[in-house]
């Protein structure tokens, strides 16, 4: 066979970071990339050859990616499944959706995610779905009495902390049955217990169909206002807690039938005298923890999907295991210029391996603008080299004020 009759075609649907990432792992390995992005100015679109500028409802340009390509794959979730499902079924494209539309839907709803869930057998804190506004005032009374404190969150359309209210207190209970008053369309929601936080994990379970399942090294997450700031690894967790949570991820992998990556998010909560471990959420994709990868090993999460998705046999190494590996989100947040740029005492870190801009074209706060992945003999020296890097950039805003 040669090099053009074996030469694939992978679809990816959205532009941004991932996206990028993603379209750069094919490329290095032979394949044809076309991207599907509703945004002229989104990163692939400034930085690869073949980017479709086309909203994700855009039947006909889907129907024209799906023919075009042997394989497509999304980087993230909120993609309209309606006209996604039509254009499968038109096109007799199903197998080529990789991780499935059911995955897609299961993945979306958190309602349907976590009946998924369920089904698996994996562990949740305790949680309701909330229907109606009656139904939610009806809930904070038997709230209140018993001293639970909750976290309700919309069922559809949140992310990095949008979309949540904490319900600790009656006025907590009021500012989100008030916010929720006229706006019936914001239901079904879900009510979850809230739980004693010990810190937060996330597993990357690599899957295809004949090929195998490989299971990528857990990692420590840190949020700040709902968004990844920090991730670390190897955690600060015992080697059996990281093990089971390698292991429910790839349970809930089997059993959802993922072609492609699954995240699986968890909460580490103590529980008396130990911890254990609940599912979060998931994303049937590359995944910002996962951005690590990068370095810590010899082929990130994107060479592991790429190669997935081109039927190529996939494996990795761990980088200097010995050391702690980080990788610190810089949000829009840092700059104090309408073009992000890196200080030159952060680029000339010796502890800096990677420091990527994505291309996006303004800054916005919370906006994830790049990365930076580190490396230390430990966590607390690579989180005293982020602190020293955030306290570079709030310099640099304090002297263009």
């Amino acid at each position: 066979m040669t090099s053009q009759q074996s030469r694939k075609t992978i679809g990816i649907l959205g532009g941004g970071q991932l996206g990028l990432m993603l379209s750069e792992s094919l490329s290095n390995l032979g394949s044809r990339v076309i991207i599907l992005d509703p945004s002229s100015d989104c990163p692939s679109a400034l930085r690869t050859a073949h980017t479709r500028q086309a909203s994700f409802d855009n039947e006909e340009e889907l129907t024209r990616l799906f023919t075009d390509c042997d394989r497509v794959t999304y980087e993230f979730e909120h993609i309209p499944t309606a006209v996604l499902r039509r254009v499968l079924d038109k096109t007799d494209s199903h197998g080529k959706l990789w991780p499935s539309l059911t995955v897609l839907e299961n993945a979306q709803n958190r309602i349907a995610e976590k009946n998924a869930l369920e089904k698996a057998h994996a562990p949740l804190t305790p949680w309701k779905a909330i229907v109606s506004h009656d139904q939610l005032c009806g809930e904070k009374n038997e709230w209140l009495a018993g001293n639970r404190k909750g976290i309700l969150k919309t069922a559809q359309g949140g992310y990095d902390g949008k979309g949540q209210w904490r319900l600790r207190s009656a006025p907590h209970w009021d500012g989100a049955i008030q916010a929720l008053q006229s706006n019936p369309r914001a239901f079904p929601l879900v009510l979850e217990e809230e739980c004693a936080l010990h810190t937060e994990l996330s597993v990357i379970v690599a899957r295809h169909p004949t090929l195998g399942t490989l299971t990528l090294p857990a990692v420590e997450n840190i949020h700040v206002n709902g968004i990844l700031d920090t991730t670390i690894h190897p955690p600060r967790l015992p080697f059996e807690i990281c093990a089971d949570a390698q292991k429910i991820a790839e349970k809930i992998a089997d059993v959802w039938d993922v072609f492609g990556l699954l995240t699986v998010e968890f909460f580490a909560v103590r529980h008396a005298e130990s911890i254990r471990l609940l599912v979060n959420e998931v994303a049937p994709r590359p995944h910002n923890s996962g951005h690590v990868t990068r370095r810590s090993l010899s082929r990130s999460q994107f060479d592991l999907l790429a190669q997935i998705l081109l039927d190529l046999p996939f494996n990795f190494q761990h980088i200097a295991p010995e050391e702690t590996w980080a990788m610190w989100n810089t949000l829009g947040d840092e700059w104090a210029t309408e073009i992000p740029w890196w200080p030159s005492e952060i680029i000339g870190h010796g502890s800096v391996c990677e420091a990527m801009l994505y291309g996006k074209p303004d800054v916005r706060p919370a906006r994830k603008m790049g990365h930076i992945i580190l490396r230390g003999p430990d966590a607390s020296a690579v989180e005293k080299n982020i602190d020293f890097f955030r306290s570079t950039f709030a310099r640099y805003r304090g002297e263009k004020r």
